[in-house]
């Protein structure tokens, strides 16, 4: 059984492709919908199953259910049981209390960070972040734990997961996978999560670290980077993964006072 770590760029796809190719079984990181398969077996087109899901990252969808059309012989599965609560909530105000009491807390720690950038003061912006960040790595570790629950572990098992659910590989006792380790291998270089990730982990697996200079390298990352889709030119281009990695190099050799000297300076020209 494996965790497959990945985000939702289209460059990911093939290693995504790889790993499922492997397995018998494979479970998607989404709350059930059976448009999905309406999809996959063609009797929804694609460009229609894409409108209909709204998703920030229409391009990856379409190429992931184009890829999904082609693998044959696999048991496709959605389990995401806490993002189905949520769901819920919003659709009929009513489901599980604790992810209610949960949402409530980072949806408010998120509304006091977006509301800090109305003052433009560095020092309570990175307060917000870090408040933020710890109500996140909080509801991370919910998530894990419902969906690893929800989970009956069995062989030749791939499951997708975002980048930050590494506890949902300890919770099942599985193999981890991680996309961008893979390729930063296949052109040799070495792999730096971002801030941010670093930052929500720390929280997440109780560390000691600069909260503070994390934060504020985060908070430039997040600044700086580049939020539209991209789509690779050419077999091995990576453009997203190359773009975060420069930013994290970036952002790496900032102390606090430069990053409080770079975003002073992007949100004066903004």
């Amino acid at each position: 059984m494996k965790v497959v770590l990945t985000s939702h760029r289209v460059e990911n796809l093939p290693f995504i492709k790889e790993e499922f190719e492997k397995a018998n079984i494979i479970i998607l990181e989404e709350p059930k919908n059976d448009l999905l398969y309406d999809a996959i077996e063609g009797k929804l087109e694609i460009d229609e199953y894409v409108r209909r899901l709204d998703t920030p990252f229409p391009i990856y969808t379409k190429k992931l259910i184009e890829m999904l059309r082609n693998l044959k012989g696999k048991e496709i599965l959605q389990i995401e049981p806490y993002l189905e609560e949520v769901e819920k909530l919003r659709t009929f105000n009513s489901g599980d209390e604790r992810v209610r009491e949960m949402e409530r807390k980072v949806n408010m720690t998120y509304i006091d960070y977006a509301e800090s950038f109305l003052k433009s003061d560095f020092d309570e912006i990175v307060e917000k972040v870090l408040r933020f960040a710890q109500a996140d790595a909080e509801r991370t570790v919910m998530r894990d734990r419902m969906r690893a629950d929800a989970i009956e572990p069995v062989d030749s098992q791939v499951i997708e997961a975002g980048l930050m659910h590494r506890k949902l590989a300890e919770f099942l006792d599985a193999e981890v996978v991680s996309i961008p380790e893979m390729i930063a291998e296949k052109i040799r270089t070495e792999y730096l999560e971002s801030p941010g990730n670093m930052l929500t982990q720390a929280f997440i697996n109780g560390e000691e670290c600069d909260f503070n200079l994390l934060a504020a390298r985060s908070l430039v990352f997040v600044t700086l980077l580049e939020k539209k889709e991209i789509v690779p030119d050419f077999e091995g281009d990576f453009p997203h993964f190359i773009h975060e990695q420069k930013l994290a190099r970036f952002v790496n050799r900032l102390d606090y006072e430069k990053c409080r000297k770079v975003f002073t300076k992007f949100w004066t020209h903004k």
